[in-house]
This record gives structure tokens, sequence and C-alpha cells, in this order.
């Protein structure tokens, strides 16, 4: 197995996870609708989380054409696998047992998930960096504006403390992001 195939291996398992926890805590808000009736924030932003991880897995397809691997490069990019699968256990986390409860403790963590959230965007940059600077002038001037406004949104969404604005900014977010992976990437790279 390359280098490639032996770090993809690695990719799938973390993102997986990811996806695994934000599907089984999405269906259980499914199932217990009576008890969660009006707590959005927590559901927009697991779709938020779940698209954005979709979209990495796809994204790193691009490391096939890496030749040069190094174990601190495999770090970095199993490091930015990693901050996906931290940001669905702070969307769903082990010990809450109330299903409303865990609203709530979203809305008491979102400085570290929206830090999360932000430093995501810094990987991103270097992970496009790493893949080559005719890969990321190939992303033009929106890649850059992607970058900072999902940052300038993290950063706002780290002051808001009501349910409401964190959920419309998790809207607008999920809005840009559709649009963006749909412009830029109708097929694989």
């Amino acid at each position: 197995m390359d280098a490639y195939g032996h770090l993809r291996v690695l990719i799938s398992l973390i993102i997986g996870l990811a996806i695994t926890r934000l599907l089984s805590g999405l269906s259980r808000r499914l199932q217990e609708p009576v008890q969660t009736d009006w707590m959005h924030a927590q559901v927009v932003w697991s779709v938020v989380v779940l698209l954005n991880a979709v979209h990495f897995w796809w994204w790193e397809f691009s490391l096939r054409f890496i030749t040069d691997w190094n174990f601190w490069l495999y770090v970095f990019i199993l490091s930015y696998a990693s901050l996906f699968f931290l940001m669905s256990t702070l969307l769903f986390p082990d010990n809450v047992q109330e299903r409303a409860e865990s609203e709530a403790f979203f809305i008491r963590r979102r400085q570290v998930f929206f830090s999360i959230f932000a430093a995501s965007f810094a990987f991103d940059l270097v992970d496009t960096l790493i893949k080559g600077v005719q890969h990321f002038q190939s992303l033009g001037v929106w890649y850059v504006a992607r970058l900072a406004g999902g940052a300038t949104i993290a950063l706002i969404a780290m002051r808001v403390r009501s349910s409401r604005k964190l959920t419309w900014l998790g809207v607008l977010w999920l809005c840009v992001n559709i649009v963006w992976i749909t412009a830029l990437y109708s097929e694989l790279l």
C-alpha cells in the first residue's frame, strides 16, 4: 500500500466516527421530537459539520498527487480530520442524558466548538498549500474569501448566546458552503 492509501484508511476511520456520531445524534433528535422542539442550533450545526466532514473527505482525494510523505505531514492530515470528530462530540456529548440538555451543552461549550471550527479554516489553508501553489491558485480568490468568511462566522458565534442567532449563522454558513461546493466540485479532482 502506498503512503496515500495508508493515510486514506486512517482518515476514513476518523471521519467515519465523526459522521456516525452526527447521524446517530440527529436520529435521536428525530426519535424524540417533543423533547427537543425549538432547539435548532444543534441540528443546523450538526448538518454543517456533516457536510464539512463529507467535503473534507472529498477534498483530501487530491492528496493522492503528493509523492513525498513524512511523519509530520501524516500527523497534520490526521489532526485536521480529528477536528471533525471533536466538533461532533461537542454537538452530541457522551454524558448528557436528556436530549433537550444536549443543545444547552452545545450553547455552553460554543466557544470551544467555534474555536475548533475556526481552526479548521487554518488547517484548510495549510492543507491546500501542501497540495501545491498551483492547487491553491486554481481555487481562486473565492477560496480565500470562504476561509475568511468561515473564520468570521466562527468568531461571531463565539460571542453569541442566543440559540436563534446561532441557528441563523449556521444556516448562512450552510448556504455559503453548498454554493461553494456545488460551484467548485462538480467532478472528482
